[in-house]
């Protein structure tokens, strides 16, 4: 234990908490904090554990909201279960408590989900298929989450996280299939395919799903009857979409996104192969190749799943090497950002979007991918870590250029998902303000127990991360028109 940590625990336990040691910590009010941290250490069910969860909560964003948060959780625990709350068994409670608002709301809302953070660190989601009911899909969403949450800030390989996430969406994919074919009593599934970050396997802990339908209309049937199907598939469709946005007291399933289908948010919800493959025959934009480098196959058929993923395989992987493919690549990601200045946004502070950020360094790895794959399969991948390994394994990318980017990709989407896992919302903005940085760099794993000694590693790191980033893009991208 940290000798601070020691310190803070002998004041705690003579009943007057030392302020200065919950100021150096970064705890935005120290007096506040003192009063709730000494509550939850009078709970009988926590005093015997406080050397377990006082160390961890003054390492967290909010020390004192995290106290107050256990004190009333550990009675609400006591009431519902009948026995105390044990912090031995879940070790990542505190950290949860104090880093998370949204979830320190739910866990308060339902006490005995605190047995998902049993373990050190807890356990993965479930992997048993989720009941086909719009409710159990929520419940198993956030249940996962509060594990995922739960791992990460008990500093688990982050990596791991990211899988995890997309299975877990993939499971909720599933069942909404089933929930909206036994609510809409349509006889056949479409296809689903995720795209994005999902599709990549690397989901966001907040994130839209990005998601493409396709259907195989059955042999024999006339153009009426044909059209009726894509009906009734897309009546599905929506009762899919319906419920997942549908916001309850816990919140909601998913936000998806269909924008990415041929001709966007003006085409039809859902084609055939054959019409979808057309249209990317003869209409596909070179986005849009870029966009189904990360195609996936979550739900429905196989077989028209494997026809239209075959086929549209040479629409993405040309044969012949193609310059242009690199160019296209440049000059979106240069239009993006000039966009984001032109509407005011703080392009400079975007972990996304933003020089050196997280989109330079998945628009590189696509780059490559869309020049170099039509010869070299091994890199036709849409997760971005693997296709950085697939890159360097084909002697495509150094070693050090694939190490470089890969440890960054990791700090970037570390520094994403703590920014989300506050309110469950879709920032990506680096904060400005003192307070903030210093949060985050809790969230993300800086123990230092000297909160401002942690944000200034954060904002080294940061630095670092930019501009290692943006050398390799503007080396490989940005300043040329091959490779």
């Amino acid at each position: 234990m940290d000798p601070g940590h020691q310190s803070f625990l002998a004041s705690l336990e003579r009943g007057s908490p030392a302020l200065e040691i919950l100021a150096l910590v970064g705890e935005p009010e120290p007096a506040k904090a003192a009063s709730a941290l000494l509550r939850a250490s009078a709970h009988p069910d926590l005093g015997p554990e406080r050397e377990l969860w006082v160390p961890s909560l003054l390492a967290s964003a909010r020390p004192g909201f995290g106290a107050q948060c256990l004190d009333e959780l550990a009675t609400r625990y006591r009431q519902l279960r009948g026995e105390p709350l044990s912090v031995r068994r879940a070790p990542a409670l505190p950290a949860v408590l104090g880093s998370s608002d949204f979830l320190a709301r739910l866990l308060l809302r339902h006490p005995n989900w605190a047995d998902e953070l049993a373990g050190d660190p807890p356990a993965a989601p479930e992997s048993r298929a989720i009941e086909p009911d719009w409710t159990s899909i929520r419940i198993a969403k956030y249940k996962g989450l509060l594990r995922i949450a739960g791992r990460d800030l008990a500093q688990r390989e982050f990596a791991e996280g990211l899988g995890e996430l997309s299975r877990l969406a993939d499971a909720c994919l599933v069942a909404g299939l089933a929930s909206a074919q036994q609510e809409t009593g349509v006889a056949e599934l479409p296809v689903l395919f995720a795209l994005g970050k999902l599709g990549g396997s690397e989901l966001n802990f907040s994130s839209d799903v990005d998601l493409l339908f396709v259907h195989d209309p059955r042999p024999g049937t006339s153009e009426l009857a044909a059209l009726e199907q894509q009906r009734e598939v897309t009546r599905l469709i929506q009762t899919l979409v319906r419920h997942f946005e549908a916001a309850s007291e816990d919140g909601f399933a998913y936000r998806v996104d269909l924008d990415l289908r041929p001709e966007g948010r003006q085409g039809v919800l859902i084609n055939s192969v054959d019409a979808a493959l057309y249209y990317y025959e003869t209409f596909g934009a070179d986005w849009e190749r870029q966009m189904l480098i990360r195609l996936r196959h979550v739900a429905g058929p196989t077989a028209p799943a494997e026809a239209f993923r075959r086929g549209v395989e040479p629409f993405v992987y040309r044969r012949l090497i193609d310059p242009g493919a690199v160019r296209a690549v440049r000059t979106m990601k240069l239009r993006i950002e000039q966009e984001r200045r032109s509407a005011g946004r703080d392009i400079e502070a975007d972990l996304k979007e933003g020089p050196g950020g997280i989109r330079d360094i998945e628009f590189l790895v696509q780059a490559l991918q869309l020049f170099h794959g039509g010869r070299e399969p091994r890199v036709r991948t849409g997760n971005v870590l693997a296709s950085l390994e697939a890159l360097r394994a084909a002697e495509l990318l150094p070693h050090r250029v694939v190490s470089t980017l890969s440890e960054a990709y990791l700090w970037l989407r570390r520094a994403e998902h703590a920014l989300q896992l506050v309110e469950e919302r879709q920032v990506h903005q680096f904060p400005r303000e003192r307070g903030a940085q210093c949060g985050l760099a809790r969230r993300m794993g800086y123990r230092e127990l000297d909160g401002e000694a942690a944000r200034n590693r954060l904002l080294d790191d940061w630095t670092k991360v930019r501009s290692g980033v943006r050398q390799e893009f503007d080396a490989l991208v940005l300043g040329t028109d091959g490779v």
